[in-house]
């Protein structure tokens, strides 16, 4: 692992044990630094830190810190034996690790931290013995209408192309329901799920460059080579490799887990500036990277009436980005009075049309004059939004689809003839992550609003039964490894 090999030492009182540790440490061209007990809130941030976790300041209700305690940063394992031969060779007593660190809300005990710390070693060394057999908590697709949480092995590089990214933050999405559903011919039975993550690199391929390990990451929902016809024209999602386009969570295994395999991760990782949030990030790989896409190909042109069918979101993350345009108007359409009331109370679009209980054609109409919406994206996938969206465009408008739709669409030629329509539609070529995360940075795009409900990984059958369930007005669920 790139980086110093350095060890924190707090409470150490015996001189002998001290003096022994010096000597193993300056032979090994290890860094030290002591801890007094006056840098106690120091030491646990380093260890959260460490542990990529946040924690808080509080009372730790047991023995209390009057054990010695040891904090490792930067070791390989290979080189954690080595010093673990090295104490033991010098007769040094076990040092225990005792500390706690603020995770999901629940309190790690030395023998948790232990464990973990253990994973990310085993991570360090690809294809070394100790990291074939560590496990992982993941979703796991069984099969139509069924996902289960299960054990699996931590993934290894496979490929000299690939990372392994520590999952930090996952969401759950539409998409993940279709699979469910069997609505994704694609999807294979026995994959890991998730297409929507951020998180931190814990091992690299050697043939990945302009990144390192210890970069927090975006992870596109993409898988492209960057390489073939589509992808240096810029259509990713029809990259011609094996697992090109929509590869993560629906064909290879995705990062609704603790960790995940990134193949070409020199185009499927994004740097998350320093200034943004995990949650801030966590939809720039798939559905705001779809609206901003949506938003670009809808060629919206300053002063434009833009109509947005459906308030979900990704919907909205198409009117966030609808709004990077200038245009005069955005109306929301949708049938949930819930989701129009968070568009409302955000000011996420000028208008805001419930169709459950008023036609949008009519009402669209009278504030265009008559003509219809300049740009239509349709964005709901229900059973008639497809027409609807044809319908409120006025003549020559652009009509741009980014639903995924359960059942065939009819494209009725006859009743719209003469309105010289263009249609576009399709999988999303998301690879404008950086533009889209220097947006975020800015201050130009935030998304946190949509972030209703967060649950711990282990509970994520708990979390997908509200999802599922539009139970609580969720918009969308993220899951914390």
């Amino acid at each position: 692992m790139a980086g110093t090999e350095t060890v924190l030492l707090y409470n150490f009182e015996n001189s002998p044990k001290l003096r022994g540790l010096k000597m193993i440490f300056l032979k090994m061209g290890i860094r030290m630094r002591m801890v007094t007990p006056d840098m106690y809130l120091q030491t646990i941030g380093a260890l959260a830190h460490i542990k990529g976790y946040e924690w808080t300041d509080q009372v730790y209700e047991g023995d209390g810190f009057s054990d010695e305690m040891m904090v490792m940063s930067g070791f390989s394992n290979a080189r954690l034996d080595e010093l673990l031969r090295q104490m033991r060779k010098n007769k040094i007593p076990r040092i225990a690790l005792k500390a706690i660190v603020t995770a999901h809300n629940a309190s790690w005990n030395s023998l948790m931290l232990h464990g973990e710390l253990g994973k990310e070693h085993a991570m360090m060394t690809g294809g070394a013995s100790s990291s074939q057999n560590a496990m992982m908590d993941a979703v796991i697709y069984k099969g139509k209408g069924q996902f289960a949480l299960e054990q699996r092995k931590i993934p290894s590089i496979v490929h000299p192309k690939d990372a392994i990214v520590k999952v930090t933050l996952a969401s759950i999405c539409t998409s993940d329901l279709h699979i469910k559903h069997g609505s994704v011919p694609k999807a294979v039975p026995g994959i890991v799920v998730g297409h929507e993550m951020v998180g931190q690199i814990v091992q690299l391929g050697s043939q990945v460059s302009g990144l390192a390990v210890g970069d927090r990451v975006a992870v596109n929902v993409e898988t492209f080579c960057g390489e073939c016809f589509f992808c240096q024209n810029g259509f990713v999602n029809n990259c011609t490799d094996a697992n090109g386009g929509w590869a993560l969570g629906c064909r290879i295994d995705g990062g609704q887990a603790e960790y995940v395999r990134v193949p070409f991760a020199q185009n499927g990782l994004t740097k998350i500036p320093d200034n943004v949030t995990d949650e801030q990030a966590i939809f720039t790989g798939d559905i705001l990277s779809t609206g901003y896409w949506g938003a670009k190909i809808s060629e919206i042109r300053k002063n434009d009436v833009v109509a947005v069918i459906g308030a979900g979101p990704t919907g909205i993350c198409a009117m966030l980005c609808a709004r990077l345009y200038e245009p005069s108007q955005i109306i929301a359409i949708d049938i949930d009075e819930s989701r129009l009331a968070l568009v409302r109370e955000h000011g996420i679009a000028h208008v805001t049309i419930n169709s459950s209980d008023s036609d949008p054609e009519q009402i669209i109409r009278q504030i265009t004059d008559g003509r219809g919406a300049d740009v239509v994206i349709e964005a709901a996938g229900g059973k008639d939004t497809f027409q609807t969206a044809w319908k409120i465009a006025r003549p020559n408008a652009i009509v741009t689809v980014l639903a995924l739709y359960e059942e065939d669409q009819i494209l009725p030629l006859p009743h719209m003839y003469g309105k010289n329509l263009t249609f576009k539609t399709g999988g999303v070529d998301a690879c404008d992550c950086s533009r889209i995360l220097e947006l975020i940075s800015d201050g130009k795009l935030d998304t946190t609003c949509l972030i209703t409900h967060r649950f711990p990984l282990k509970d994520a059958m708990k979390a997908y039964e509200l999802f599922e369930n539009k139970e609580d007005h969720v918009m969308k669920v993220v899951l914390k490894p």
